[in-house]
């Protein structure tokens, strides 16, 4: 499979889901959310290996200090990803929010309400902890999202993914 069938494949998978992650009850993704913060904190010894995979090809690749640190993920950096996924959690839900209200003279209730995007596309530099970020966003405002990191992140991405 070449690289564009492989986007259109999972961009069409993405929009499948999109429909029914915009059904989800606030319970379900909440429930969803705190379940990925724990299978981060479960899988901190794996990541925290593949990220070495990175952090070495980073060093053997030239990169400087600063992409190096971006690049970085410990104990702390792992438990930040985990905490902030439990405070999306957290949030009020997006979805079905009245943002205004009115009745014209037509005596038609009219609503502006928030509803779900669909699918989210986002490209993004060697961040790994974006991948964590990102998702969690995602499926709390019920969105699919389709998520194309930097290569030097490619397996650290694959294992929080």
């Amino acid at each position: 499979m070449n690289i564009v069938e492989e986007v259109r494949s999972k961009s069409k998978s993405a929009k499948e889901a999109s429909y029914i992650l915009a059904t989800l009850t606030s319970q379900i993704k909440n429930s969803a959310l705190k379940n990925m913060a724990k299978g981060l904190r479960d899988a901190k010894e794996i990541i925290k290996t593949k990220n070495a995979i990175d952090i070495e090809n980073g060093k053997a690749a030239g990169l400087s200090s600063a992409m190096l640190d971006r690049l970085l993920l410990n104990d702390a950096r792992i438990e930040g990803m985990a905490a902030g996924i439990e405070k999306i959690a957290a949030l009020t839900d997006p979805v079905g929010e009245v943002i205004k209200g009115w009745i014209p003279e037509s005596g038609i209730n009219i609503k502006k309400v928030r509803v779900p995007i669909g699918v989210i596309g986002m490209i993004y530099e060697s961040r790994p902890n974006v991948t964590a970020d990102a998702a969690a966003l995602a499926l709390k405002s019920g969105n699919s999202i389709v998520l194309r990191g930097g290569k030097e992140a490619i397996n650290s991405n694959i294992v929080i993914a």
